[in-house]
């Protein structure tokens, strides 16, 4: 139970970021007219993902799906910045 309460805590907070910051970096001007209500979807992004790992059956397998969605946000986010978007 413990580990899937840190794997949502700890590993939730840089997906729910990246999720953001995609989001963000997807709209015209960078999404700078969106960045206060971004800002305050951060936090229920962030409780439903912690929320989200109580699915998992064990907490290896909820660290190891948050994991890869983590590199996978953060490898696309890389990307969407190396192909020039604003």
């Amino acid at each position: 139970m413990i580990a899937r309460c840190l794997a949502g805590a700890l590993l939730g907070f840089p997906l729910a970021a990246t999720l953001i910051a995609l989001s963000l970096r997807l709209l015209p001007h960078g999404g700078a007219a969106f960045l206060i209500p971004a800002m305050i979807l951060f936090f229920p992004l962030w409780i439903a993902l912690m929320a989200g790992t109580y699915m998992f059956r064990s907490g290896a397998r909820a660290w190891m799906v948050l994991g890869l969605a983590n590199a996978a946000a953060f490898l696309v986010l890389w990307a969407t910045r190396s192909a020039g978007f604003p």
